[in-house]
């Protein structure tokens, strides 16, 4: 069965991926920044106001933009701190007493961050963080000589509006994730469906070659009368083919296996093998394999050409292994592309080392055979 993750992410129940929602968002912000500088009668220096503008800003703005659920922890610690830490920044340089009740403006705002961190999980947070608010509210509110409830009162103005938040988070929350919960299956299910539709599809056509193929042969084998030299050989070259399917599916493509169908007709000893390095890999990758295979194969006359596909996790994905009359050659293909030849033909008596690099482009369109060969750097 196929293993599938579903980031379960309440965000998306709540529509806080909507467009509409980036946009509340930002007008949120803007609204905080425009009032912020409406109230600064009295307040000097004014960076301080800036810094707060900005810390309460990135805490709304990661109200939609952390994914998960619940929220992350470290984010949400983050988040809860906003509100505590901006308040004691901003009433640090309020002028006392205030000129407009809008100079303590953050409560208002650090409620939406409350509401949102209930609804995505983190209800204790939001709380210790009212409770934060409320002691930094006092303790100005003390320390100015206005009395601690003066200044305790106004972080709870909201608090109100909290505990209904709070009490229909409680209850939504079970419901949202058998939302997600369902919604994850109904992904896993058609993950499957696809899989098991790919896999039909898949043998129908591995069906369909083979009896394309080997029918015709049968039927001749069927009727009993010796096979001629050259039947014969075409029953050895379909069993090579079919072995190759099983064993080195990764390496077969039409023109790759026409190539070992063409040198073992010629005599070569051809053997491919296929670890698994290559299942992972794009598409460019492979077909460039296919290409530098094919050019082996082509090239070989006599003896024996050995490809494997390496396992993953190797500095190479394929090597390539050709000896013959006309002497040995070893190629290797790096994980990005990069393909080495080591062949003692052009120099006999030493092993000699070509880089070859492909072109960057798709194989399929213009990588030939002459671009692996005869393209080629320096001697290293």
């Amino acid at each position: 069965m196929t293993q599938f993750s579903d980031p379960a992410d309440v965000r998306d129940i709540l529509g806080l991926r909507t467009v509409a929602t980036r946009v509340i968002i930002g007008a949120v912000v803007v609204a905080m920044a425009f009032g912020a500088a409406m109230s600064v009668e009295g307040i000097s220096p004014l960076w301080p106001v800036v810094i707060v503008v900005l810390i309460m800003a990135t805490a709304t703005i990661a109200l939609v933009a952390v994914p998960n659920d619940p929220l992350p922890l470290a984010p949400a610690i983050l988040m809860a701190l906003a509100p505590p830490v901006s308040a004691a920044i901003l009433l640090s340089v309020v002028p006392v007493p205030l000129a407009t009740s809008n100079q303590v403006w953050i409560s208002g705002y650090a409620t939406l961050i409350y509401v949102f961190m209930c609804l995505r999980g983190r209800i204790l947070l939001a709380w210790l963080s009212v409770a934060a608010s409320v002691a930094v509210h006092a303790w100005w509110a003390a320390a100015t000589d206005q009395g601690i409830w003066a200044g305790a009162q106004v972080p709870l103005y909201n608090a109100g509006a909290l505990l209904a938040v709070t009490l229909i988070a409680l209850a939504i929350r079970k419901t949202t994730r058998s939302i997600l919960l369902f919604r994850a299956q109904a992904r896993q299910r058609a993950a499957d469906a696809s899989m098991i539709l790919a896999a039909g599809q898949e043998r129908n056509a591995r069906l369909a070659e083979l009896d394309e193929l080997a029918r015709p042969l049968l039927l001749r084998i069927a009727t009993g009368e010796p096979l001629t030299a050259a039947e014969r050989q075409a029953c050895e070259l379909l069993e090579a083919h079919l072995r190759d399917q099983l064993r080195a599916a990764a390496l077969v493509s039409p023109v790759t296996a026409a190539a070992a169908r063409a040198a073992r007709a010629r005599g070569v000893e051809v053997t491919l093998i296929d670890d698994g390095g290559l299942d992972f890999t794009y598409e460019e990758m492979r077909n460039w394999v296919h290409v530098v295979v094919t050019a082996a194969l082509q090239d070989a006359r006599d003896g024996h050409v050995r490809v494997r596909v390496l396992p993953a996790g190797r500095d190479h994905v394929v090597t390539v292994y050709r000896s013959g009359s006309s002497g040995t050659e070893r190629i290797r293909i790096e994980k990005k592309g990069l393909v080495e030849r080591y062949s003692d033909a052009e120099h006999p008596g030493r092993n000699t080392p070509h880089l070859i690099m492909p072109a960057n482009r798709d194989p399929d369109t213009g990588v030939t055979t002459n671009d692996v060969y005869l393209t080629s750097d320096r001697e290293v």
